[in-house]
């Protein structure tokens, strides 16, 4: 591949798992396991809470999550075609219909780079509409097929888990609610609606816990699509392995978990068939990306709006 295409699965990659959302959060009442059990109704189904939406236009991507909260309402990208301000209407009328907190995301290839083919910069023309930028994180690729991946010697007592019940799900999202003090609601919340279908055969997101003699310590999610580029007389299939919320809880950091939560989650989506690994670094582990040999082919801009 050459750095545009890796920048293209990254951005469909992202695109893709934040339009999942919407799906994952109506997965459905009760999921029969293969194995027999059968996960209850999470208790906020009987409160009809809102439910998600998407906006799908050729200029812009936006998610309504059903929860109050920017780490799941987002906007992506922005791909010309009409005025940057006809789009800043769009996406603030739609999470305005909400009354929901979001943030706008903008990849190399889709407004942070080349403004999606315009000559602009887009970061910087949405500062003209009531935008600033927040977060920016470097988009990274991974040969996933051809990695080396090796384990070195096993922390004594570490015990990473692919998640297949609710109480997976709930300690995923305690640990990734715990990145905020106090640890955030809204994540959780959104986790208990989103267990059915994460719980599911075939779905595309999987997540993984770390545990260390039997504690709570940390976590990562896989989420699959596919490049479009099949292997050799292969067909299509999800292929590509974005890496998203690693995170290890405060009293179990600097100790290479996080290290090692990621590469479980490349190694469990290598053995799915995945050929390509990509993600978003942001600046604490950049160098624990590189170090698995991932690469830096762009940046993606977090805009936040302030008026």
């Amino acid at each position: 591949m050459n750095i545009r295409d890796m920048q293209r699965c990254i951005e469909d990659n992202l695109a893709t798992r934040l339009a999942a959302q919407v799906a994952l959060v109506n997965g459905g009442d009760m999921t029969d396991r293969p194995d027999g059990a059968v996960m209850p109704m999470p208790p906020e189904r009987a409160t009809l809470p809102e439910q998600p939406a998407l906006l799908d236009r050729s200029d812009v991507r936006a998610v309504y999550a059903g929860v109050a909260s920017d780490t799941f309402n987002k906007a992506f990208g922005y791909g010309g075609g009409v005025p940057l301000a006809d789009t800043v209407a769009a996406v603030r009328s739609f999470f305005g219909g909400h009354g929901a907190p979001y943030t706008w995301w903008l990849g190399p290839l889709s407004g942070a780079g080349d403004g999606a083919g315009q000559g602009e910069d887009i970061p910087a023309a949405l500062a003209t509409h009531g935008f600033a930028v927040g977060e920016v994180e470097t988009g990274m690729y991974l040969p996933l097929a051809d990695a080396e991946l090796e384990e070195p010697a096993p922390t004594p007592g570490l015990d990473i888990r692919v998640v297949r019940d609710a109480a997976g799900v709930a300690d995923f999202a305690s640990v990734l609610a715990a990145n905020w003090n106090p640890p955030d609601g809204e994540v959780l919340r959104f986790y208990r609606r989103a267990t059915l279908a994460l719980c599911s055969p075939g779905c595309p997101a999987t997540l993984l816990v770390a545990y260390l003699d039997g504690q709570l310590a940390a976590a990562a999610e896989v989420y699959r699509t596919a490049s479009g580029y099949p292997a050799a007389g292969g067909a299509t299939h999800r292929d590509v392995a974005g890496v998203y919320n690693v995170c290890t809880l405060d009293a179990f950091r600097r100790r290479g978990f996080g290290t090692a939560v990621t590469r479980a989650a490349l190694l469990h989506a290598r053995q799915a068939g995945c050929r390509h690994a990509v993600l978003q670094a942001s600046g604490d582990g950049y160098r624990v990306y590189a170090r698995l040999g991932f690469r830096d082919v762009g940046r993606f801009v977090e805009c936040v709006p302030v008026d």
